[in-house]
């Protein structure tokens, strides 16, 4: 099958991408770079089955040109890193929201099977375990970035299966939680890289507040000083 990966230069785009080319499967991505990196797909980069281009899905022109002749698209490009969010709140929300429409409005004219990737961020500040799809949301004032970003990413959703109630686009949506692993970086706030890198460097590692978290919470309190520990 030809592939098409949006945000394919990324952490997990890399490795979906390095994935699927050993299936033997034809892979296209496309990254701003914004947070993706070249070197991630440096030992890959050549196959002859690989093809990159750097730009953004907010392009439409680019992105059809990409999308045409596609059988799947794996929507993975996305504003990503709490401390990328808080710095470009509206490209974040531009990316997430107009670039997931661009994405399947796209793949709804080509006829392309579609993985849209949302987040856990969807249930908001909920204490309910386990979470449920259906689960209603709980969440914060619209003065914090996060919660911006949760509700882009639940516009995602309800455009998805928009698309698929409305236009009957075979669509998949896959909330993540917390991936982490090679080639991933702390440099936009994920923390266990940090943790990780700090501790192969025997350096403290900094938890906000002192590292207990609420019933139900994916996310330390955040307290005025920050926690040393070794």
């Amino acid at each position: 099958m030809k592939i098409l990966i949006t945000g394919g230069a990324g952490f997990i785009g890399s490795h979906l991408a390095e994935r699927l080319l050993k299936d033997g499967h034809s892979v296209e991505i496309i990254d701003n770079l914004s947070t993706g990196r070249l070197e991630n797909i440096e030992t890959f980069k050549d196959h002859p089955k690989f093809h990159y281009t750097i730009g953004s899905i907010l392009n439409r022109e680019l992105l059809e040109k990409l999308v045409h002749g596609v059988d799947q698209i794996y929507h993975l490009a996305a504003a990503v890193g709490v401390k990328y969010i808080i710095e470009n709140p509206l490209l974040s929300l531009k990316t997430n929201i107009v670039g997931t429409d661009n994405v399947l409005e796209l793949a709804n004219k080509h006829k392309a099977k579609v993985l849209i990737t949302s987040t856990s961020e969807i249930y908001g500040k909920s204490e309910k375990i386990p979470f449920a799809e259906q689960d209603d949301r709980l969440l914060g004032s619209t003065h914090i970035s996060r919660w911006g970003y949760s509700c882009s990413k639940a516009i995602d959703e309800f455009l998805a299966q928009a698309f698929f109630r409305e236009k009957r686009l075979p669509v998949v949506i896959v909330r993540c939680f917390n991936t982490v692993g090679p080639r991933q970086t702390g440099q936009y706030g994920m923390v266990l890289p940090k943790f990780i890198k700090a501790a192969l460097l025997d350096q403290p590692l900094v938890v906000i507040g002192m590292g207990s978290r609420p019933a139900g919470s994916r996310m330390s309190r955040v307290g005025s000083e920050p926690l040393i520990s070794r």
